[in-house]
Order: C-alpha cells, then sequence, then structure tokens
C-alpha cells in the first residue's frame, strides 16, 4: 500500500505541476482515498456502489478477488474488471452469482492521464450493466470504446500485437533499424492519429488506393501465429525493454523519460480537446 500512495502523490505531484489541479485536489483524493486489504473487504462490502479490479493477471488470483466480492457486497454491484486481455468471463464462469453484472473496463497507463476506457460485454452482461459503466466513465471524462463481444486484445492491444509483429519481423530481416522504424511511424501516423484516426485516412484517401495497397502488401506481411519471434530472441538475451536498459532500443534513465512522456501526454491531451471542440463546433 505504501508503494501505491507513493504513487499516487508523485502523479498528484504531477498534475500540479502542469496546471491541472491545486492543493485542494490532493486534499480531496486523501480524504475520500481509503486504502485496505483484502481481509477488509467483508467488513465495508456492503458500502460498495462499484468495483474496478485491478488485480494480478493470473487466472487464479482473479478468481480469489471476484469470490472474495461476490460474497462480500451487495448483489446490485458492477464489478468491473480492468485485465488487458483476459478472457475474464470464462475465467470467473462459476465464481459470480450473477454473471450480468461483470464487465470489464480496460484502463490505459498512466490512467490518471490517458482518457480511453475500452469497455467489453461479456456473453451474459447485461445492457444496464454496460450502460451503467459508459454513463460513470463519462461522467469523470473517460472516453470509452465498446466492445459487443469478447475478443483477445480488444481494440488497442489486438492492433498493437499486429504492428509490433510486423516491424520486430522488418528489423529481424534487416529491412530498416528500430530507430528508422520508430521515426516513420512517428512523422506519419504519429502527426495523424491524434486529430484523424486510421478509418477517415482510408476514406481521405480513397478505399480504392489503400484496397489495391493491400493486394500488393498483404502476401508479403509477416502471418506468424504462434509468437512474435524477434521478441523472444530479444528475451532470450535479457533484453526486456527500458526495464533492463535495453530491448528493442537502448535506455539509459527511465524516470526522465517517464515524467517527459506523462508532460507530452498532457499536451497532446490538450490538443485532442482543443480538436474535439472544434470538430463539435462545424
Amino acid at each position: 500500500m505504501e508503494k501505491a500512495m507513493k504513487q499516487i502523490e508523485t502523479s498528484i505531484d504531477g498534475l500540479i505541476r502542469e496546471g491541472l489541479a491545486d492543493e485542494s485536489y490532493r486534499q480531496k483524493v486523501t480524504k475520500n482515498l481509503h486504502c485496505i486489504t483484502n481481509d477488509d473487504i467483508p467488513k465495508i462490502g456492503q458500502q460498495v456502489d462499484f468495483v474496478f479490479e485491478s488485480v494480478f493477471e493470473k487466472p487464479e488470483v482473479k478468481r480469489s478477488i471476484f469470490k472474495l466480492l461476490n460474497d462480500n457486497i451487495r448483489k446490485d454491484v458492477i464489478l468491473a474488471s480492468n485485465t488487458s486481455a483476459m478472457n475474464i468471463f470464462g475465467v470467473l464462469d462459476g465464481v459470480v452469482d450473477d454473471p450480468d453484472r461483470v464487465i470489464i473496463a480496460h484502463w490505459f497507463n498512466p490512467p490518471h492521464l490517458m482518457k480511453l476506457v475500452e469497455v467489453v460485454k461479456g456473453p451474459q452482461t447485461s445492457q444496464k450493466t454496460t450502460d451503467t459503466t459508459v454513463n460513470l466513465l463519462q461522467s469523470i471524462g473517460q472516453k470509452t470504446t465498446v466492445l459487443n463481444k469478447f475478443i483477445p486484445g480488444f481494440v488497442v492491444n489486438r492492433l498493437a500485437v499486429v504492428i509490433s509483429r510486423e516491424l520486430c519481423s522488418m528489423i529481424e530481416k534487416g529491412y530498416v533499424t528500430a530507430e528508422d522504424a520508430d521515426t516513420t511511424l512517428r512523422y506519419t501516423d504519429g502527426l495523424r492519429w491524434g486529430f484523424e484516426g486510421p478509418l477517415p485516412l482510408v476514406d481521405y484517401v480513397g478505399i480504392g488506393l489503400t484496397t489495391i495497397v493491400g493486394k500488393t502488401v498483404l502476401p508479403s506481411l509477416c502471418n506468424d501465429t504462434d509468437s512474435i519471434h524477434y521478441g523472444e530472441k530479444l528475451i532470450s538475451e535479457g533484453k526486456m525493454g527500458a526495464s533492463t536498459g535495453e530491448g528493442l532500443l537502448k535506455w539509459d534513465n527511465i524516470d526522465a523519460y517517464t515524467e517527459k512522456r506523462n508532460r507530452r501526454i498532457i499536451e497532446m491531451a490538450r490538443l485532442m480537446q482543443k480538436w474535439d471542440k472544434e470538430d463539435s463546433e462545424e
């Protein structure tokens, strides 16, 4: 809990530094934030109105916490899992008495800055559960995407895997360096996607052209379905990414990068908010 509280304090410091909050905000968070352990859930269970679960991504851990919640909170309380890819609905089969109140609400890191939450319905999730979850998230300023059925990776991670697989394949085969691949995406899609998603771009340049390009490119794409092989190679070499100082790229000061990353997310969010307002006024 001490680590979590320290992270929250650091996050609030960043918000204040960027002019997005003040000390009164810190006081409100501190007043409303109550840290407990699993042992405390039976004591306060009846006071809970909504649950966002964000425990470790192991099925047995998920099942354990949801069993505890199922046995100790009211039967009208929605149980939203923050899993990033797991089929929580299958994992919780037989654990939650009322599966119509189980839903996925997938946040992105850092959650206090990233605006999107992917909301995923299970086979028995009720429309009331979906609507209540979406309305709650939107009421606190989040953007929501609703998936009507579970698919591995949802939208964001599903597309991220496709892009990572192709980039790693190109790097491994010597077609491009990691640095050049990164630069390529930053200065094309990176410039556009904040105001124009990939689908408006397809329409803008013309579906005929993109379909022709697709016919040319698709046969040469990496189609591995078991793993990202270059990633496995890096793992075997101990190159796990920023945490080990090297992955696809080399890393120096991860704390400084994290601070810079958060600041830039804020700057981009401000721009996107401005563009959203422009679009709503057209």
